[in-house]
């Protein structure tokens, strides 16, 4: 199943009047128009997953789902307003990677007018890469080595980080010589000294254990992984 998206809820607008949008369900609110080369069973999977997933709300909202060459396009009718938002950049970046993960298939994400037009494309082939360490998800972008991923994921188990329990997703990316490492934190915890002098030690637990020395950032994120505070 794709992670909740539910800031979707906010951006997503009605499709206008339309002639050849393709064959059309609805899935509490949300219509799937699907055609060249999508099944009704495909069309049904998706909207199984974007209940799921709380991308559905009763309101009306308008996706389509099409196949092309050997790539299938979810796309999703978008507020242009929103093109810009670098806060939703993570959502979108990850997103086909996810429903791509839950369908099977390989998925691109589309950002569209009202009339299903491209404004922006997300594909899969840009998406993070992730594995998982236990029940945290570890998303990395490509100027990490897999050896780098495969050591992280092996110290936050044994460091209890990570477990069979709680959900949890990170990132791991690097400029330069500087490993950065994302969490999630609540707003009213960034000050808070409990927090702050655990993520010191595993800042220096990072260091040592998993990457040879080189220096660590933390970055202390919302819910979208953006940056809140970073030390």
């Amino acid at each position: 199943m794709i992670k909740k998206t539910g800031i979707l809820l906010f951006i997503l607008t009605l499709l206008s009047s339309c002639t050849n949008y393709g064959e059309k369900k609805i899935f509490d609110g949300t219509e799937i128009y699907y055609k060249d080369g999508v099944t009704e069973a495909q069309a049904d999977k998706l909207g199984k997953s974007l209940m799921d997933a709380e991308f559905t709300n009763g309101e009306v909202k308008s996706v389509q789902f099409v196949k092309d060459g050997d790539m299938y396009l979810f796309k999703m009718v978008i507020k242009e307003q929103f093109l810009e938002d670098k806060s939703l950049e993570n959502i979108f970046n990850i997103f086909p990677k996810e429903l791509s993960g839950y369908m099977d298939l390989p998925i691109d994400l589309h950002l569209c007018d009202s009339q299903f037009n491209t404004l922006r494309v997300y594909k899969l082939e840009d998406a993070f890469k992730t594995m998982m360490a236990k029940r945290t998800e570890i998303r990395y972008t490509d100027k990490v080595m897999i050896e780098d991923v495969e050591k992280l994921k092996d110290f936050l188990i044994e460091y209890g980080f990570s477990s069979d329990n709680v959900e949890k997703t990170v990132e791991l990316d690097r400029e330069s010589m500087t490993y950065i490492f994302k969490l999630i934190i609540a707003k009213n915890k960034l000050e808070n000294e409990a927090v702050l002098s655990y993520l010191t030690r595993l800042k220096m637990e990072l260091t040592k254990k998993v990457f040879s020395g080189l220096p660590v950032k933390i970055h202390m994120c919302d819910e979208m992984m953006n940056t809140l505070k970073e030390f």
